[in-house]
């Protein structure tokens, strides 16, 4: 700065000098901190104990959660401290436990990148739920001279002893409502299902019965019933209630599936064709689509296998395996944070459920035998499915006959599509191709000739050019299998493992508890500890307790007693995947000859003599 000694010469009073110094410093003015606003708003107000949603109100009447809210309360201390708010970033309906936000990312990315001061929040726990995160988040922060502040916790100061205790407390704190929330979460979980309630929105081929305030999206231009009353049976939308319409769909993709039809094939069927209902109607079948997301639309054949699948439909509410709650974190790359992998498609826990069941549990059980049986290769899943009924069980009886050799009858289609069986002997004859034989002209040339191709040709010899059609074969068993007679004795049997896989076992456990309490009456009776009367009044209890344990007893059971006594009728009902895995039971092996007539039957014990084998 160049002085104007001459104009400093003529000053005559010191205090024209002190002005005349004090003009010729310039001071510049302060630079304006920059701020960035974080602001966070879960799907549910877990923050206080409850889940009354996120507009909840203070004391005062005011939206203290909101998302306009938090940022005004924001801005206004910026303003107040002089800060200029370079970005806002919100995060709407996402949770605090880990740092995996698309919004938090990007203000973590723009603070790494330099200019920013302070990262302004309206409480810590907007920015996270775990304690561990907050802090390491908040110590990084420090590390790059950025500020952390709290709009309405002005005692959170990371850099003096009071407000990290302060910060470390309210860390730990912030994890309370999340591990509270997850663990209510279960147990509200498990009361419903003991409930018979689901979990979970509404299905497909069903509504919750509201139909005066129906927004269902197969409501209002589709279901008969949109405006009326409410349904009775829903008791006021607890329930899950048959949609007038859907529920029709839902039996009917049950059914063409049982009768073997692919899922893209019924999806196809479904969305190509108009169907009448009983009252006469005219309906196009169409998915439920989703509220307020996406309409409903056309079938696929991801939406049709998941209706074959769900057993909600025939009366069932399901518990599947839900990981518990995963506060691990990686504030820089939280998508590696993995939760265990577990099927989600087969449920944990299934209960009877208080809805109303759309078809037979009998056809979902049999639906789940032929998906099973199925097999989804990149080869074969555009094929039809090829299922034959006395694969590993058909035998050839000129094989047998000749030298004992249980040769298999395989399953093969001609060019019409029609089943045949044919000896595994013929099918197999290319190991013994002339290239292998002539490998054997060692043995020949030295006068010895191998036994196994003079047997092989002799057997060659004993068959025909032709295969067994699949009908005449299958037609011979069942006259067979309908011979048999169920005694009433397995009645019990069966009715148990028709209502848990682990049959008789679960029931004899429980019986032998009770036969075990009534011998320890008896024990109290002859010891004189109770009379005749108290004794014969729990043995009374006790026989009733046991007569309900016995599983014929149950009434999802009895409706299994009538085919028992039908075999032949309940035989007809079986599909061909059913059937084969009863033949597989019953039969070691069935021996056909080379006009395809059944000539030897040999049948494990008890079917041989159920059949009456034993006299043959």
């Amino acid at each position: 700065m160049k002085l104007d000694f001459q104009s400093f010469a003529n000053l005559e009073k010191p205090v024209d000098v002190l002005k005349y110094l004090q003009s010729l410093v310039k001071t510049s003015a302060p630079l304006q901190k920059n701020a960035v606003i974080y602001i966070r708003k879960s799907r549910m107000l877990i923050e206080h104990g409850d889940a009354r949603g996120d507009e909840e109100l203070n004391p005062g009447g005011e939206k203290t959660y909101s998302l306009q809210f938090q940022e005004q309360v924001c801005r206004d201390l910026a303003a107040k401290q002089d800060w200029n708010a370079v970005g806002v970033f919100i995060d709407r309906n996402r949770s605090g436990k880990n740092s995996k936000r698309e919004e938090f990312q990007n203000m973590k990315f723009l603070i790494e990148s330099g200019g920013v001061d302070y990262v302004l929040v309206y409480s810590s726990d907007r920015s996270f739920r775990n304690g561990m995160s907050l802090m390491q988040f908040v110590s990084r922060l420090h590390q790059m001279n950025v500020g952390f502040v709290s709009a309405t916790e002005p005692l959170l100061d990371g850099r003096t002893l009071f407000g990290r205790m302060m910060l470390i407390c309210i860390a730990a704190l912030s994890e309370i409502p999340v591990w509270n929330a997850s663990e209510r979460a279960r147990e509200a979980k498990a009361v419903r299902l003991k409930s018979g309630l689901p979990n979970g929105g509404y299905r497909y081929g069903y509504c919750n019965g509201l139909c005066k305030t129906c927004k269902d999206p197969n409501g209002k231009a589709y279901c008969p019933l949109y405006g009326e009353m409410d349904r009775l049976e829903s008791k006021r939308g607890t329930i899950q209630v048959p949609h007038p319409i859907e529920q029709y769909a839902v039996r009917l993709i049950a059914h063409l599936y049982s009768l073997g039809l692919s899922d893209l094939e019924i999806a196809k069927y479904l969305n190509s064709n108009m169907f009448e209902l009983p009252d006469r109607s005219q309906v196009h079948f169409r998915t439920k689509g989703l509220l307020n997301q996406f309409a409903p639309g056309e079938f696929t054949r991801d939406s049709v296998r998941e209706i074959v699948r769900n057993p909600f439909y025939v009366g069932y509410v399901m518990h599947y395996y839900t990981a518990p709650l995963n506060m691990n974190d990686d504030l820089d790359h939280p998508e590696r944070i993995k939760n265990p992998v577990c099927d989600r498609r087969k449920p944990e826990r299934m209960e009877i459920g208080q809805h109303t069941p759309l078809y037979p549990v009998l056809i979902w059980k049999r639906n789940m035998q032929l998906r099973a049986s199925k097999r989804g290769t990149p080869t074969t899943q555009t094929k039809p499915g090829r299922t034959y009924l006395l694969s590993g069980i058909a035998r050839c009886w000129e094989c047998y006959d000749h030298d004992g050799r249980n040769a298999g009858l395989r399953g093969l289609q001609n060019g019409n599509g029609h089943q045949k069986y044919r000896c595994a002997t013929l099918l197999d004859k290319h190991h013994f191709t002339p290239a292998v034989v002539d490998a054997k002209n060692v043995h020949e040339n030295a006068g010895v000739v191998p036994s196994s191709k003079c047997k092989y040709d002799d057997l060659l010899s004993l068959h025909p050019k032709i295969a067994l059609f699949a009908n005449k074969l299958d037609e011979q068993v069942s006259q067979l299998v309908e011979r048999l007679v169920v005694p009433s004795e397995w009645h019990e049997g069966v009715a148990a493992y028709y209502l848990s896989d682990k049959g008789m076992s679960e029931y004899e456990t429980k019986s032998r508890n009770l036969h075990q309490e009534l011998e320890r009456y008896k024990t109290l009776l002859l010891s004189g500890h109770i009379d005749k009367a108290e004794f014969d009044e729990h043995g009374l209890r006790l026989h009733r307790e046991i007569q309900k344990m016995q599983p014929t007893a149950s009434k999802e059971a009895k409706v299994i007693l009538p085919l028992l006594n039908d075999f032949q009728n309940l035989w007809k009902q079986f599909n061909t995947v059913e059937r084969r895995a009863l033949l597989k039971v019953i039969f070691s092996g069935l021996y056909f000859d080379k006009q395809g007539n059944l000539r030897k039957v040999i049948a494990y014990s008890p079917f041989d003599k159920l059949l009456g084998l034993d006299s043959d």
